[in-house]
């Protein structure tokens, strides 16, 4: 990606989805020990405790290593802690021919949303970037990009527009003439 430097915005997602609900194991899971701590308090309390504490330190540093960087040509998605696991995800800018930014109340109030992006193609985790922080800068670049009529590169140029016509030869200039007898 050294070659789409500089960018053009770079978000992660809102510090709203912290306060999404767990997933049902977990939610399962804790809600035994829940049980169990309100019956045999000593060793169960302080499991419930510490189990809570790894599952919100847990969610803090996934929330925190994930990424949606858009670059002059792309937009990409960087999920995971650069020293173990990442996942990377991108969509090319001219794939993208429509994008829809959607606010709720909630995310008026507390500054979130979501961007849908309309592309041709199977896109999972670029098609939607839910609750991203900052949202309005990053769609107004988005967008920029997009719907921007400046063309650089004469490769992107639709056919029949990339060159000149061709100059117009005239009939008198056809072949060797014959002399005059």
């Amino acid at each position: 990606m050294r070659s789409e430097l500089p960018e053009r915005a770079r978000t992660r997602h809102h510090w709203i989805v912290l306060a999404r609900p767990p997933d049902k194991p977990a939610l399962v899971a804790l809600l035994v020990l829940l049980v169990l701590a309100l019956i045999w308090p000593w060793p169960w309390a302080s499991l419930l405790i510490l189990s809570i504490a790894v599952a919100v330190l847990f969610r803090i540093q996934t929330w925190r290593a994930e990424l949606i960087i858009l670059t002059q040509k792309r937009i990409v998605r960087l999920q995971g802690v650069p020293e173990t696991t990442t996942s990377e995800a991108s969509l090319r800018i001219d794939r993208v021919y429509g994008a829809r930014l959607v606010q709720t109340v909630p995310g008026k109030l507390l500054g979130y949303a979501t961007i849908e992006l309309e592309a041709p193609g199977d896109h999972p985790d670029v098609r939607q970037l839910r609750k991203i922080a900052a949202p309005y800068h990053f769609y107004s670049q988005l967008r920029a990009l997009i719907f921007s009529d400046d063309v650089t590169d004469p490769d992107d140029l639709p056919l029949g527009f990339s060159t000149e016509p061709l100059p117009r030869i005239p009939p008198d200039i056809g072949g060797p003439k014959e002399p005059n007898a």
